[in-house]
């Protein structure tokens, strides 16, 4: 009965949270707006405070980190996308790190690590992920690979099939990572639902938003999720680029496995630059 009653109570709030004229809602919805606006007020307290205090302590890895996440709750494509690239760097033979925090009972980290098996990919899941990445790369070893010339990148795919450096790791990628600031990052890829974006762009309770718009700022690469069922693309379009900075010019489209292919190369491009 309780769990049915918190499905209800999840269900209301996220009606709520994607309703952009709160005027039109129902008088019991409506009698719910106090309530979640003071949360939404404690919440962006707690978040600044969180923020200030893990910035303070950033712990930065030796070798590149690529950051996937999300400024709203909900799916936007995040494991998706951490898949696509953990399976571009195996195939490319540099051995990923896919770091996750296993919230949800882990089904996201089961979901990946069955369909990269018989890559060169690692998992490592907890909350403390410099901890945790800092174990593994004791363990496994690392190649920094900014440090390597072009001609060995160009022959790393088959150097690590014929050396032991195939075990060792060379990228971490993060899942859903874009409010953990307590770990370096030199790639932050936000992915943005195409269909919902930012909902009636309150923070959450109240709204969607798990930070305000201006975080998208950090972005070096924003990508659109679902963008090929998106009937106002070009309102999309502007919307975001409205949020972002000058220096950011990394826009992707991410549907299907036909969208991947037709910026696959434009990937290949983006991470070849980081590495």
């Amino acid at each position: 009965m309780k769990v049915e009653s918190m499905e209800k109570l999840r269900k209301v709030v996220n009606e709520i949270a994607y309703k952009k004229n709160l005027s039109k809602l129902s008088p019991l919805r409506f009698s719910l707006l106090p309530f979640l606006s003071v949360s939404s007020s404690f919440y962006k307290l707690a978040l600044s405070i969180r923020r200030r205090f893990f910035l303070s302590q950033v712990h930065r890895l030796p070798l590149p980190v690529i950051s996937v996440g999300n400024l709203t709750w909900g799916g936007n494509g995040k494991t998706p996308m951490v898949e696509f690239i953990a399976a571009f760097f195996a195939r490319s033979g540099i051995s990923p790190l896919v770091l996750s925090r296993g919230y949800g009972g882990g089904d996201e980290v089961n979901m990946l690590q069955r369909h990269l098996l018989g890559t060169s990919t690692k998992f490592g899941v907890g909350a403390k992920r410099a901890v945790v990445a800092s174990h593994l790369i004791q363990k496994y070893g690392y190649i920094d690979i900014r440090k390597t010339s072009l001609y060995e990148k160009q022959n790393l795919n088959w150097k690590a099939h014929n050396s032991l450096d195939s075990e060792k790791i060379g990228i971490v990628v993060l899942d859903d990572a874009m409010q953990h600031w307590s770990l370096w990052r030199d790639l932050d890829i936000v992915m943005v639902n195409g269909l919902t974006l930012w909902g009636n762009g309150r923070l959450l309770p109240l709204g969607p938003l798990r930070e305000p718009l201006t975080a998208l700022r950090r972005a070096n690469v924003v990508v659109i999720h679902h963008s090929d069922l998106i009937l106002r693309f070009l309102t999309v379009f502007s919307k975001i680029l409205s949020l972002w900075s000058k220096e950011l010019k990394s826009l992707f489209l991410f549907s299907s496995q036909k969208w991947i292919q037709l910026t696959y190369l434009r990937w290949e491009t983006s991470m070849l630059k980081y590495c």
